[in-house]
């Protein structure tokens, strides 16, 4: 198992994909974390797509997590827009959608 360390106190996105890249010649990563994390590439501008898959089924627990979320300190709060790729529909009314990333260079 590999680790990689970028940034003292907080993550620094750039250098932590300059690490990913030179170690393990990696153009192209998924991210699969929580909220923070997956906002923290948008705020930065540094995601492309969004993948959401959404089932048939409802929890309204407060402690659910959220796919975008954002911390003070960490991230910035700028709205940032989606524009739509594609939708599949899957097994049980579940629904596959993709959406680009309206990077902050063309939010205006």
């Amino acid at each position: 198992m590999s680790y990689v360390i970028a940034g003292k106190d907080s993550l620094d996105i750039e250098l932590l994909l300059q690490k990913l890249s030179d170690l393990f010649q990696m153009d192209l990563i998924m991210l699969g974390g929580g909220g923070v994390l997956n906002w923290s590439f948008i705020q930065a501008g540094l995601c492309d797509e969004v993948s959401v898959v959404i089932a048939p089924a409802a929890d309204a627990s407060a402690d659910s997590p959220a796919l975008f979320d954002t911390k003070e300190g960490l991230t910035d709060d700028t709205p940032v827009s989606f524009t739509l790729k594609n939708v599949e529909t899957k097994e049980d009314s579940t629904v596959w959608l993709t959406y680009d990333v309206n990077n902050k260079e063309t939010n205006s």
